[in-house]
């Protein structure tokens, strides 16, 4: 029988090694304001995708329902939560913690990104899994460049991810989706809105060298975040995903 230490004390069940070892597990993050999980079901239905497509049995939604119910009852106060959802070999697991979103005034100044050298896995690019050491490397590379975020390749050398964000290009009236990354449900969000206000959508593939115009980063923790001062023509799409905890 496995013996299994957590932080210098025994772990009375164990984790699957697929889970613990291998990153063989599927999950998904997003944002609660005010005690209300900001696009449940649509988080809920892409971990089920992702899980079913890694051959991964899913607990049901109601198993994550009963969790949420938990533990948002545990922070009451808090405005905004972090929320992650994550299925395993056999486990789920639930977790929350209070959050809280960049400084309002990055929405208006922008943040920096730093392009790494790190890449997306060629066959499980799609999926929001455990297997996750390239986005925590391009993560800390762009924290030592003094950078918000790092943005990550695909074999192609196409600019396809960023470390926690899904990065999008503005330019001419047109909002393009840079293609190849993590299925991103805040971006698809942003595309949605982005068409309300008349703007054009389009999914691209683009190189480092191709990303002229007004680069976003969607996700569910900053909502829609520019990079460098956006143009104005951009301010009602991003003061829509705005986190809540700025307004309250």
């Amino acid at each position: 029988m496995k013996r299994v230490l957590l932080s210098g004390k025994p772990f009375a069940e164990p984790l699957p090694e697929g889970f613990l070892y291998h990153g063989y597990s599927v999950f998904t993050t997003l944002r609660a304001e005010g005690g209300r999980p900001l696009w449940l079901p649509d988080h809920l239905a892409r971990l089920r995708r992702h899980a079913e497509a890694l051959g991964l049995g899913y607990p049901g939604d109601e198993a994550f329902l009963q969790d949420l119910k938990v533990l948002l009852a545990a922070f009451p106060q808090a405005p905004c939560l972090r929320l992650r959802l994550t299925v395993g070999e056999g486990v789920w697991l639930s977790e929350a913690r209070p959050y809280a979103p960049p400084p309002r005034a990055l929405y208006r100044e922008g943040v920096r990104v730093h392009l790494t050298p790190y890449r997306v896995h060629p066959d499980l690019f799609p999926y929001k899994t455990g297997n996750y050491l390239p986005y925590r490397l391009a993560l800390e590379e762009a924290k030592r460049q003094g950078a918000f975020e790092g943005l990550l390749l695909n074999e192609k050398g196409h600019v396809v991810d960023g470390s926690r964000t899904s990065p999008l290009l503005f330019r001419k009236g047109t909002l393009y989706l840079l293609e190849g990354g993590l299925e991103g449900l805040t971006r698809e969000k942003v595309a949605e809105a982005a068409r309300e206000l008349g703007l054009k959508v389009e999914r691209v593939h683009l190189r480092p060298e191709e990303l002229e115009g007004a680069l976003l980063l969607a996700g569910s923790g900053v909502g829609l975040l520019p990079v460098g001062r956006p143009p104005e023509a951009l301010f009602p799409l991003i003061e829509r995903f705005l986190p809540a905890c700025y307004t309250e």
